[in-house]
């Protein structure tokens, strides 16, 4: 009688360890090849579109393309990920650098439209960190954000100067921030699967 229920029982034991082996097996981290996206920040060219293409695994080739004060920004750059191995991992981790606007500076407010006209953008490098977040593993949706340091030149202190000394502008000029934020929401319209789960 125990033999009739021990050899039942074990199959069943030894089935069940086939299965997980072969679905462990199978199983692969799926991460985005192609993605586009809608955000704020540098990286979305002030407020737009994002597209990113990674030619390999951990490095992509991004481009963005926004609006900011009265006019198009844009930047391009290039960004770095850290791929986590689990295939419950939510979390990538990254770094970018790019080029585009890294300064907009703005003259007054709403109340003095008329100084507006002194508002002006400025261009140069830009480098940051950020995370790409999925709630779901296997999602086409993720959020990213990121902290950028713009790397400023001298010409966006003189024109603040320049402002200051010439135009009698100085209360009105909004102060820079050394740290910008970047915020944004992406759908992966190509994914592949990288490598098999250990």
């Amino acid at each position: 009688m125990k033999k009739v229920i021990l050899y039942p029982l074990l199959c069943f034991v030894f089935i069940s360890f086939q299965l997980k082996a072969q679905e462990n097996d199978t199983a692969q981290i799926q991460t985005d090849v192609i993605s586009l996206g809608l955000g704020f920040g540098q990286d979305y060219g002030g407020s737009g579109f994002h597209m990113i293409v990674y030619p390999n695994r951990y490095l992509g080739v991004f481009g963005g393309l926004g609006y900011r004060l009265d006019g198009l920004g844009y930047n391009v750059g290039i960004k770095v990920r850290y791929i986590p191995t689990r295939l419950t991992a939510k979390v990538t981790p990254y770094a970018i650098a790019m080029y585009g606007y890294n300064a907009a500076l703005v003259v007054g407010d709403i109340l003095s439209a008329h100084l507006h006209e002194y508002d002006k953008m400025f261009y140069g490098p830009t480098i940051g960190v950020g995370i790409d977040l999925k709630f779901k593993p296997l999602s086409k949706f993720y959020y990213s954000f990121g902290l950028n340091i713009p790397i400023r030149g001298p010409q966006v202190n003189d024109y603040i100067d320049d402002l200051r000394a010439n135009w009698g502008i100085d209360d009105s000029i909004m102060d820079l921030s050394p740290v910008t934020l970047s915020i944004g929401f992406k759908y992966i319209i190509l994914r592949n699967s990288i490598r098999r789960a250990t």
